[in-house]
């Protein structure tokens, strides 16, 4: 099963771009990164490198972090497919309606009828308005995880970039899971902002191993965005950026109240 926010919500699914008849690309380790787009052809990106544990979720954006007048505007996303060895179809889904990317971010469990994909190479490919994106990652138990390197991929077209995360919600309370160094890491609680409640990390470090790439942000539902008292999401996101172990301690509580929260999340994240 797969959902997702848009900005209002969401949808799930994928990757990055190229484009005027370039190629583009960059390695560090085990990951590459490539992307092509002709004057007369769709674009075709594919982006490699990545890593995750069994059975995790992963969240993907693409994100604007330039002038990106090289596209039509908006862009669109329209269909996903998740493959395993050999191209076969683990899994996919139309986004009905389309979704533009800048009010999209894709959920993508590694699971399939409620298990966990086994280890191996899989891919995610995703149809745009524009072209075909694909990402390549391995699936892998955590011991694992030193022989595949830093993560330090990255590529950027027309200044859309895509960004691939381990995701974790309000169920992953109590989990230990691995990342790399360069890995992002996504936490997605849900919450309603217009009862004065809010979710904040309580922890901070010195010297942090995973620090935090942008603002805390909060999406509405997609069922009734803008209605009065709908609830939505608040979405952390953080870059692991050192080898160590860090503890995380999000509660759910008014900032005025001294009060217990309404609801507390944790768990501890393992940078190899």
């Amino acid at each position: 099963m797969i959902t997702g926010w848009r900005r209002s919500a969401g949808l799930a699914f994928l990757l990055i771009l190229g484009i005027g008849g370039t190629m583009i690309a960059q390695t560090s380790a085990s990951t590459s990164a490539s992307s092509s787009f002709g004057s007369d052809s769709p674009a075709r990106v594919s982006v490699g490198g990545f890593a995750f544990e069994s059975g995790a979720t992963l969240a993907v954006e693409i994100a604007r972090d330039g002038d990106s007048r090289c596209l039509p505007d908006p862009v669109f996303v329209e269909r996903w497919v998740l493959l395993g060895a050999n191209e076969r179809r683990v899994s996919e889904s139309p986004a009905e309606p389309q979704a533009a990317i800048a009010d999209w971010i894709g959920i993508v469990p590694l699971r399939s009828e409620s298990q966990p994909l086994p280890p191996g190479h899989y891919a995610l490919v995703l149809t745009t308005s524009v072209g075909e994106f694909r990402a390549e990652f391995e699936i892998a138990d955590s011991p694992a995880f030193a022989r595949f390197g830093r993560f330090s991929v990255e590529a950027s077209v027309c200044g859309l970039s895509l960004r691939l995360y381990r995701l974790l919600t309000d169920e992953d309370h109590g989990a230990q899971i691995a990342l790399r160094q360069g890995d992002l890491l996504m936490v997605a609680l849900p919450g309603n902002i217009t009862t004065g409640y809010e979710w904040t990390n309580t922890l901070s470090y010195e010297y942090a191993v995973l620090r935090e790439i942008a603002e805390r942000e909060y999406r509405p539902d997609p069922v009734a965005p803008g209605i009065v008292g709908s609830g939505g999401t608040f979405l952390f996101r953080y870059r692991a950026i050192a080898p160590d172990e860090q503890a995380f301690r999000f509660v759910y509580q008014r900032p005025w109240e001294s009060v217990q929260p309404a609801q507390i999340v944790e768990f501890t994240v393992r940078v190899h």
